[in-house]
């Protein structure tokens, strides 16, 4: 008889707390107008996904019910709701298309009628980009390609000046029968625009100095609103500059150089196989 699903097999406790940290207003490196911005950006992405339509679609209720769990005293309250929702069987494309993304156009609307602070708008954010990662096994599980193969997206962060790198790390892998996208010099907004949602296993994100820690916390952001189950890793002299950059920006991993890269992006790869697998 097989075992039901336990809490810990539903969310990810230690993705979903390390995510929230990202969106602290106290004790973070960036400055609070940068968290706010990130804040936005959760809702924002989601607003855009929101009118997808899904079957059997969470009752308005429950959606106003979240929502004031997502800006409630307490800490823990909208992840338990959809924890249970979860237990009880809710798809994961329900549970983010129609429960998530709902709450999030309910936290717009309530926003724009003033009805929420800009800090309950920024922890409400927070939290549901940490119940996001928090159930990434699941979006990994539902939403990775079949068959999972070696393609990757390779970007360099907007702003970034310096792109001879990631494109110099593009062609190496190439040649080690990559698949790989490449998008440089491109704005935020028109780069999200271009990366198909649910597309790539492996990200990966060049950055070259701490400037860019914002730039690049906000496009993971937004990267991991389209593809949630991707496996996301920075590289560039951001890693030498800020060593403790996969905390900041809720990054997955991070590679010193191309080989360094190769060898976890296989592994990663490796393990989503054989999810695939178990699940075919």
């Amino acid at each position: 008889m097989q075992r039901p699903p336990s809490r810990a097999d539903v969310l990810d406790q230690e993705a979903f707390h390390r995510a929230r940290g990202v969106f602290r207003l106290r004790d973070n490196p960036l400055p609070d107008t940068a968290v706010h911005a990130l804040a936005a950006e959760v809702v924002a992405r989601l607003e855009r996904r929101a009118p997808v339509v899904v079957d059997p679609a969470p009752h308005a209720e429950d959606i106003e019910a979240l929502c004031d769990a997502l800006v409630s005293p307490r800490e823990e309250a909208a992840a338990e709701m959809v924890l249970q929702a979860r237990l009880d069987g809710m798809s994961i494309d329900v549970v983010y298309l129609g429960y998530l993304a709902g709450a999030a156009r309910e936290l717009g609307h309530r926003w724009d009628e003033d009805r929420v602070t800009s800090a309950q708008m920024t922890f409400a954010a927070g939290r549901i980009y940490g119940i996001m990662r928090g159930l990434r096994r699941a979006f990994v599980t539902d939403h990775l390609l079949h068959p999972v193969d070696q393609r990757a997206l390779f970007v360099s962060v907007p702003g970034e000046n310096h792109t001879l790198g990631v494109t110099m790390a593009a062609d190496y892998f190439r040649r080690r029968g990559w698949v790989i996208d490449l998008r440089t010099g491109m704005t935020h907004h028109d780069l999200i625009a271009s990366v198909p949602a649910e597309s790539y296993p492996v990200i990966g994100l060049s950055a070259g100095s701490a400037r860019m820690i914002f730039p690049l916390a906000r496009l993971i952001v937004a990267l991991r609103i389209s593809n949630p189950a991707a496996w996301i890793m920075v590289s560039g002299k951001i890693t030498d500059i800020v060593p403790d950059i996969v905390g900041l920006v809720d990054a997955d991993g991070m590679a010193a150089d191309a080989d360094d890269a190769q060898a976890q992006m296989q592994a990663h790869v490796k393990i989503a196989r054989q999810v695939s697998v178990a699940r075919n």
